[in-house]
Formats: structure tokens, C-alpha cells, sequence
């Protein structure tokens, strides 16, 4: 059985992530300090002003391979806007597939979350990209959702 994504979805997944990619990369360059944590494109509920978000990029929680996840954030996002649009224009890769991905993303944003909870830190920027990430998975959740019953 062939399920395809249909344009709806894609668009809202763009959209999504997308903005996963902005806050990545906000993240990263506030955190690098090439631009100030105020920046007129950042809502304020996703700001690193008043948040102890650096005590996080610190702990062992904020990295992987020895970069910080935010650097990691934005190959991501970039990453499965490509495999997406590969999978609505070509219909490669199949919806299987960005099931798997979505799924370890989201799997790994609850563990960061976790670690949030455990070091005490409100990071909004972290948290609105696990948000972005569960939302992703469950849109992609909802079309595998008759193949896992086959």
C-alpha cells in the first residue's frame, strides 16, 4: 500500500520546519554570540533573553559528537525539508521512511526535554523546537498510522 503526503501536510510540514530551522540557528548564533539575543525576527516567547538556555549547551545534555545540538538543529531541519521534498515531487523516500526519522527526532527531543527537567533549566527556544518536533511526528504519525496495522 503506497501513502503519499498530501499538500496540506506538506505545506504545514514546510512550514514547520522551517521554523525549526530558525530557532536552531538563532540558538547557535546567540549561543556562538555573533547576534544578540534580542533580534526583531525572534518572537519574544521563543527569546533567549531572561533564560538560562547557556547551562544547558554546557551540560551533557546539550551535545552530540562534541557540537552543540542546535549546530546538529539546523542540518536537520534543512535535512528533512530536502527528504520531504523528495518524497512529495519524486515519491522517494517513502512515508516509512520519514516516519523513522521523525520518530528518532522525537524520541530524541523527549530525552532533551528530560534533561531540561532534570538540570532545572526553562530553555523556550529548546522547548519550541521539541514542540516543532513532536507536532511533525504526529503529522507523520497519522499517515503511517494504517500501516502499522497491516
Amino acid at each position: 500500500m503506497e501513502i503519499t503526503l498530501n499538500l496540506k501536510s506538506y505545506f504545514f510540514l514546510f512550514i514547520l520546519l522551517l521554523a525549526g530551522w530558525i530557532i536552531s540557528f538563532y540558538f547557535y548564533q546567540v549561543h556562538k554570540k555573533r547576534i544578540p539575543e534580542n533580534v526583531f525576527w525572534m518572537p519574544n516567547i521563543l527569546n533567549m533573553a531572561d533564560c538560562r538556555c547557556d547551562e544547558i549547551v554546557d551540560s551533557t545534555f546539550g551535545r552530540t559528537f562534541g557540537k552543540s545540538n542546535a549546530f546538529w538543529g539546523m542540518f536537520y531541519y534543512i535535512g528533512y525539508l530536502f527528504v520531504i521534498n523528495g518524497h512529495i515531487f519524486y515519491g522517494i523516500p517513502r512515508v516509512e521512511t520519514l516516519f523513522f526519522i521523525s520518530l528518532l527526532s522525537f524520541a530524541f527531543s523527549i530525552y532533551l526535554a528530560w534533561g531540561l527537567y532534570i538540570l532545572k533549566v526553562f530553555c523556550r527556544p529548546c522547548l519550541g523546537a521539541h514542540i516543532i518536533n513532536g507536532v511533525v511526528f504526529c503529522i507523520i504519525l497519522v499517515y503511517v498510522w494504517p500501516l502499522l496495522w497491516l
